[in-house]
């Protein structure tokens, strides 16, 4: 049934990107996530800091073993990787204090319905709630941080996602505000770029959004001959035969 098929924006964005790929991560045939968990896990602490939490709160013990040194001078401690998530977190939490009460790593898990008519069950995310905002947090590495400063984009248009996702969150939540937290990668100069999206944009994005999820829903509602795109990844190489045709 339609109303049961559980629909986020990253969730939707890979149907976008990969059908069959995202649908055999959907049933739970082949995960999406390859490689290395180097940036997700300095993110994490990144988010967890700003939050005002422990910094690997929430964490697995296999992932918080892949955080700590086990040999030298820093034995006990974080690796040298992952130390200036701390610094860059307690920049960010200085900044979003400014902002009043806030609620944190806040759910959705609800039916809804897109102005098509399309049922689904909402999932998600918001870092930040306030009374009359939302707020997402992006760590960007530093020359994409300065490039997108100085052009208003990066190099492969991500911001487009992001516009989407907290568009998505502000309808979600009815949030008037919706903010996107870019944060530089950088311990000595961690700037940080609040993008304040127009009321305009949300609306306009929130339709990109719900037109991403209702062609999702499609696609597992309707899984048969789903597309299948030779993206460079794990899956691919097994899915093709290691093969790119020009």
């Amino acid at each position: 049934m339609i109303d049961k098929i559980h629909m986020s924006p990253t969730r939707a964005f890979q149907f976008s990107k990969n059908p069959l790929r995202a649908y055999q991560d959907y049933i739970g045939k082949y995960p999406w996530w390859e490689g290395s968990k180097d940036a997700l896990l300095f993110g994490t602490i990144v988010h967890n800091v700003a939050e005002g939490r422990d910094k690997t709160q929430d964490m697995s013990d296999e992932d918080k073993d892949l955080l700590i040194s086990k040999a030298g001078k820093t034995k006990g401690q974080l690796k040298k990787a992952y130390t200036d998530a701390e610094v860059i977190g307690s920049r960010v939490h200085e900044y979003v204090e400014r902002f009043g009460k806030a609620a944190f790593e806040v759910e959705i898990n609800e039916p809804a319905e897109t102005g098509q008519g399309v049922q689904f069950n909402a999932t998600g995310r918001a870092d930040m709630l306030t009374k009359n905002a939302v707020f997402d947090f992006k760590t960007v590495a530093p020359n994409d941080f300065d490039g997108f400063i100085e052009y208003g984009s990066f190099r492969d248009n991500r911001q487009e996602e992001y516009k989407k996702q907290i568009a998505y969150y502000a309808f979600m939540f009815d949030r008037k505000e919706a903010h996107i937290i870019y944060i530089k990668k950088d311990s000595d100069k961690p700037f940080i770029y609040d993008y304040l999206m127009s009321s305009i944009e949300i609306n306009m994005y929130a339709q990109k959004m719900a037109d991403e999820i209702e062609q999702a829903v499609h696609y597992v509602d309707s899984p048969d001959n789903l597309p299948a795109i030779n993206d460079g990844s794990q899956w691919a190489y097994e899915h093709f035969g290691g093969v790119i045709h020009a």
